[in-house]
């Protein structure tokens, strides 16, 4: 496996936890890595001014339910985060429950015109899906993998290897029931960065939308030798 000198004044915790503050730091960097990302611009149905509210729909949902997730969080030795990455684990996916919608999946859609929420529902819904399904080769992949939603490291802070470390973690956690870790991503200069870490693309495609193309790179890093 790849590694970076990380930081001397970093430190890589799981938080089951976060404060207020905490979650309000993580929607910020996410806001700021992915502005120019054109899968979050596709989902917010061209409204780039929704994406935080989106981004916190999503940190909040897999952080503050039980069994939803886990978090692993980049500190300062101000105790301020500037990375972290959020990951479901087998069973689980995104907004599968109630409790997780009620965290501000129902104000963003609210927020979004009837072709937004039509082209979020079918792409979300159906076929991007399916090109993970392809790509990892198994049917319902982000039910069946240690799937990473989210990893974020601010700007200044990366290449240091923050990233490195969180999946380290996440590694470790995921190897105790043998499942893969899987991911996708719409920047492509993400690719190189997530192949140093150690993981393996497996799919890229592109798609049309109403409001342009936007693309995906389909990460796995198994955690068993085939058999």
């Amino acid at each position: 496996m790849a590694t970076g000198m990380l930081l001397p004044n970093i430190r890589i915790v799981e938080v089951k936890e976060p404060t207020d503050a905490m979650i309000e730091q993580a929607v910020e960097v996410t806001a700021l890595v992915l502005k120019d990302d054109d899968s979050c611009f596709i989902w917010t149905g061209g409204k780039p001014e929704l994406l935080p509210e989106f981004m916190s729909a999503i940190i909040r949902a897999s952080w503050l339910c039980e069994g939803a997730g886990e978090t692993y969080v980049a500190l300062d030795e101000d105790g301020t985060l500037v990375g972290y990455s959020q990951w479901i684990p087998p069973g689980r996916d995104l907004w599968d429950s109630e409790d997780q919608r009620q965290l501000g999946y129902y104000d963003f859609m609210a927020k979004l015109s009837d072709e937004g929420k039509k082209y979020f529902e079918e792409s979300l819904g159906n076929f991007f899906p399916k090109y993970l399904d392809e790509a990892f080769g198994m049917p319902q992949s982000q039910t069946k993998t240690h799937f990473c939603n989210l990893a974020m490291v601010r700007p200044e802070c990366q290449k240091k290897g923050i990233a490195t470390a969180m999946f380290k973690l996440a590694y470790d956690r995921a190897k105790q029931t043998g499942a893969t870790l899987a991911l996708s991503t719409g920047i492509s200069h993400n690719v190189t960065v997530y192949e140093h870490i150690g993981m393996t693309l497996v799919g890229h495609r592109s798609w049309d939308s109403p409001w342009g193309e936007w693309r995906s790179w389909a990460f796995e890093w198994k955690t068993r030798a085939e058999d």
